[in-house]
């Protein structure tokens, strides 16, 4: 995905669209080339035949839940983050974006939030139009920052 595109650029029907499963092998793969691993060595790791995964990343292999679990644990895969990117993005190149990270965390903090509340900790009753503001606040303000960040480092090469 080009950079000044951003994650909205997903949406657009101009592709044709892969499976879900295709699009975490392409997830995979892509993780790979950034880690710089060698899909033999993702194998070995595994203790899966070399071929074997082969085939199932770079060919038609079924690519099964339990694999996939495996695969994204091994190379540090958020569950969360592939699944916006593949699920709601349909682009598996959106993971890599800040965007989705920051979603994905977004949301993590909100799961946790809800999980805690059902455990008796959280005795306040949040309603929806409170939270969608207190995220949008929070992501405006990271934004802002980040934009602080890359202007001051492109100052300092200057």
């Amino acid at each position: 995905m080009e950079e000044n595109q951003g994650v909205t650029s997903a949406f657009a029907e101009d592709r044709p669209r892969l499976s879900e499963q295709e699009q975490y092998k392409r997830l995979i793969a892509a993780e790979l080339a950034r880690q710089n691993l060698p899909l033999g060595h993702l194998a070995d790791r595994i203790g899966l035949l070399r071929t074997r995964l082969h085939k199932i990343i770079r060919k038609t292999g079924l690519l099964t839940e339990d694999l996939r679990d495996q695969l994204f644990a091994e190379l540090a895969i958020d569950h969360v983050r592939a699944k916006i990117s593949v699920v709601l993005l349909q682009d598996p190149d959106a993971y890599a974006e800040q965007s989705v990270f920051l979603a994905a965390e977004a949301l993590k903090a909100f799961y946790y939030e809800v999980a805690t509340c059902r455990s008796g900790e959280i005795h306040v009753d949040l309603r929806p139009a409170i939270i969608h503001l207190a995220l949008h606040k929070t992501y405006e303000m990271l934004l802002i920052h980040q934009e602080r960040v890359l202007e001051h480092d492109r100052d300092l090469q200057v």
